[in-house]
């Protein structure tokens, strides 16, 4: 396959993006924490939410998890009406790029669309003052780091194109030209709507002259 085809199909890739997954739902011993991934996360956007990030072989992650279980645990009796989640992470980056995350383990508070990201807590007292209004305390995540924002969206639609063209069995592996070659869709893209648009405009402008 060449480089203009490989091109044309990062730029599919990016303008299509990837369809919603099922979310995985709430598993093994630890029933009351709800697991999320990046094809279901859209459910953070209503209710009230308090959402934990780890990533296995990460520092400090297994002893995150299991403060985090109990913390969920506490909560279905204490606070019902907030959900306790923990995102299902992915070595692609999109989730990172999508909650702005700046560390791992890292916590999120979610109040009807806003994000507050908290302080980072290895104790159930920590967690449970957290929940029980400390978070009011942490500024809000602005506009252009909301995970719905158009901003980061883009920012993810790009991650999940080059995610895409890694993975082709063209490139044997060489992350920086997928990288390249979903920047030349990009571009081609981009510039084709723009072609597009202005020649739309050009003949309506000249319809309308010629009346």
């Amino acid at each position: 396959m060449n480089i203009y085809a490989l091109s044309l199909a990062a730029a599919l890739s990016l303008f299509l993006g990837y369809g919603p997954s099922q979310c995985p739902g709430t598993g093994g011993g630890h029933r009351h924490v709800i697991h999320l991934d990046e094809g279901c996360w859209e459910q953070l956007l209503q209710d009230e939410w308090m959402v934990g990030f780890c990533m296995p072989m990460v520092e400090n992650c297994s002893r995150f998890e299991r403060v985090w279980s109990s913390f969920a645990t506490a909560m279905q009796w204490q606070q019902p009406g907030l959900a306790v989640a923990r995102m299902q992470m992915e070595y692609s980056g999109t989730l990172v790029a999508r909650f702005s995350l700046q560390r791992l383990p890292s916590i999120l508070h979610v109040r009807n669309g806003t994000f507050r990201p908290l302080p980072v807590a290895y104790t159930l007292d920590e967690l449970l003052q957290l929940a029980q209004g400390e978070w009011r305390q942490a500024q809000p995540l602005p506009i252009w780091r909301h995970p719905n924002g158009r901003v980061v969206g883009a920012k993810v639609l790009y991650l999940r194109a080059v995610n895409g063209v890694y993975g082709t069995k063209y490139l044997g592996g060489d992350y920086k030209r997928a990288t390249f070659l979903v920047g030349l869709g990009s571009f081609l893209l981009f510039s084709t709507s723009l072609t597009v648009a202005s020649s739309l405009y050009a003949l309506a402008r000249d319809k309308l002259m010629a009346k």
